[in-house]
């Protein structure tokens, strides 16, 4: 099962929503291959978008004073850590392709349209204030 990114995600910042289109990009690169070949190089790219993509966003929670910004930083290292972890599983030759899928899974369909979607309206918020 892929996951779909949708406007609704923007987030107004051009740059955070490019990094997250990407995450989805590569997300899906993922999904749709069993070929260990081209996993290997899509979860080291999936590590280094999401760690750009979290380092965009945490900026501009501090830059807003986003009041829920230790808990979404605090997501976003898990994801993180455990994201790392698999990937150097795959290093040691080890591939759970599904942990790496349900973890991607989870932060597409849940993180996204939940949490950034706070950021999203306290921005918005901010920003008619």
């Amino acid at each position: 099962m892929g996951v779909e990114w949708f406007d609704s995600y923007k987030t107004g910042d051009e740059a955070i929503d490019a990094t997250q289109k990407k995450l989805f990009e590569l997300t899906n690169a993922f999904l749709a291959s069993d070929d260990l070949t081209v996993l290997r190089p899509v979860i080291v790219a999936l590590c280094k978008q999401a760690k750009a993509h979290f380092e965009l966003e945490e900026a501009l929670m501090q830059r807003i004073g986003f009041p829920d910004m230790d808990a979404h930083k605090a997501q976003h290292q898990r994801l993180l850590d455990r994201l790392i972890s698999r990937s150097m599983d795959v290093g040691k030759g080890h591939m759970n392709k599904p942990a790496i899928a349900a973890l991607m899974q989870d932060w597409a369909l849940h993180h996204v349209p939940e949490e950034d979607a706070h950021l999203t309206q306290y921005l918005v918020a901010s920003k008619a204030a």
